[in-house]
């Protein structure tokens, strides 16, 4: 009776758990899926010229397995090509791989540029040019893994 009690208990303990993991990368999702506002200004090489706090943070479900760095340049030159750099932590991690995706003109989710073996740890870049969305200004994009998860976002400027 007494090893089922404990059993009992760790397994709701453990639910309880699973339960604020949930609710925080449901917030997670809320806050990714609001308007874009702000973004983090870098340079041609990657440099912070300015931080925006809200972009590219890591969901819960990632946290400490995945870093993203800020896309660069931001803002986006007319016609140029934006890279995100992409670490991974720990092996295995990121079951199948991870892509980048945004919503066009249309508000059609539209496929960026994936990394279909960030399973391995290591260093991976997104390389695309947003101005395939159809869209000027200020423009989110979503990292999210094979399965829809989402694991980060962040807020790009398209000049021009």
């Amino acid at each position: 009776m007494i090893y089922f009690r404990t059993v009992l208990t760790l397994t709701m303990i453990w639910g309880l758990g699973a339960c604020d993991a949930g609710e925080e990368q449901d917030t997670f999702e809320d806050e990714a899926f609001s308007d874009p506002s702000g973004f983090t200004q870098t340079g041609k090489n990657g440099a912070i010229q300015s931080r925006d706090d809200d972009d590219w943070r890591i969901s819960p479900i990632y946290i400490g397995r995945v870093v993203i760095d800020p896309a660069f340049p931001n803002p986006a030159p007319p016609g140029g090509s934006v890279a995100i750099p992409v670490r991974i932590r720990l092996s295995d991690s990121v079951q199948g791989g991870l892509e980048v995706t945004g919503y066009d003109r249309n508000e059609i989710p539209r496929r960026l540029d994936s990394i279909p073996n960030a399973s391995e740890t290591g260093s991976y870049v997104f390389r695309f040019m947003p101005n395939v969305l159809g869209i000027k200004g200020l423009i989110r994009v979503f990292i999210v893994d094979t399965r829809g998860r989402l694991v980060s976002y962040g807020d790009i400027q398209i000049d021009g």
